[in-house]
């Protein structure tokens, strides 16, 4: 299986960032990260006193076949944490006001992290910034956008499937940014940051512009996907996505959707503190079907 270490990151989504590895249409591949500090944070209680530089991202990857106009499909089969992660919290950094600045470091151990106080808290792996590169760039690893980048959503965990936008030959795919559990909204700034594994199988859609990019399913729901300074804005966005995608491929026509999702729909807020914030829709697989499924489209 072909693998990307973590030693081969950067720091920005950008069609001019050259590949490190080259994989076939359908093939799994490996991206080895390194937590969202770049390993510069290790002593829990220790004062932050500079800016680390956030957010190293492994890759790109290029993907065979992939050409602009295209959507490449990632099945997240497996994350595989490092055995700790951290936290650097404090005033200035998220939506709360706290004294002083802290490094909190727990252990990760038997599907479990170790917090404060005894408090154990379930593990959920998942992955911070995926995506591909822009149509126009570059765009930092920091932020989140319609190339993916730094969603934050914590969905995006092992069985789930993501689809991105092919914006450039060879869709150019990196990831990186791993978090032991991440809350909606990630408040604080920061999830429990980790290095770790991702195992993932890339495939290359043709034809597939019904696909409301960036666009994940789980076992259980999809989600529609949304950036903006404007938390307003960015929620609207999310929503009608979800909208046309259940429009055109449900046999619900637009006032039946409409109230299908403030029925049964959820609008989450992914993130707040990045230069973007972020939400979801989300709706259950269950009672939109699968009429808009890859075999039934080929």
């Amino acid at each position: 299986m072909k693998r990307i270490e973590r030693t081969t990151v950067h720091y920005a989504f950008d069609r001019a960032q050259p590949p490190v590895l080259t994989a076939a249409n359908g093939e799994t591949v490996v991206f080895d990260c390194i937590d969202c500090y770049g390993g510069e944070l290790r002593e829990a209680g220790e004062q932050a006193r500079r800016r680390v530089y956030a957010n190293p991202a492994t890759g790109p990857l290029y993907v065979e076949g992939a050409e602009p106009g295209d959507v490449l499909q990632v099945e997240i089969l497996d994350i595989s944490l490092d055995g700790e992660g951290y936290m650097r919290v404090g005033e200035g950094l998220g939506i709360y006001e706290n004294q002083g600045r802290h490094v909190g470091r727990y252990p990760v151990k038997q599907g479990e992290i170790l917090f404060e106080n005894g408090i154990r808290i379930p593990a959920r792996p998942m992955i911070g910034v995926i995506g591909v590169a822009p149509a126009e760039g570059p765009i930092s690893t920091d932020e989140p956008g319609e190339h993916g980048g730094n969603l934050d959503i914590r969905d995006l965990g092992a069985g789930s499937v993501l689809y991105l936008p092919v914006n450039a030959p060879g869709a150019l795919l990196s990831m990186g940014d791993l978090h032991a559990v991440q809350g909606d909204g990630e408040t604080a700034i920061c999830a429990l940051e980790t290095g770790g594994a991702v195992t993932v199988r890339v495939t290359v859609l043709k034809g597939r512009e019904d696909i409301p990019t960036p666009f994940l399913v789980t076992e259980t729901a999809y989600l529609t996907t949304a950036a903006h300074e404007s938390l307003d804005q960015c929620s609207v966005a999310a929503a009608r996505k979800m909208h046309r995608f259940l429009t055109d491929h449900s046999p619900l026509d637009g006032l039946q959707a409409a109230a299908a999702l403030s029925l049964m729909g959820n609008l989450r807020i992914s993130q707040v503190v990045n230069p973007k914030k972020g939400c979801v829709m989300e709706f259950p697989r269950n009672v939109a079907g699968e009429r808009w499924n890859v075999e039934e489209k080929k």
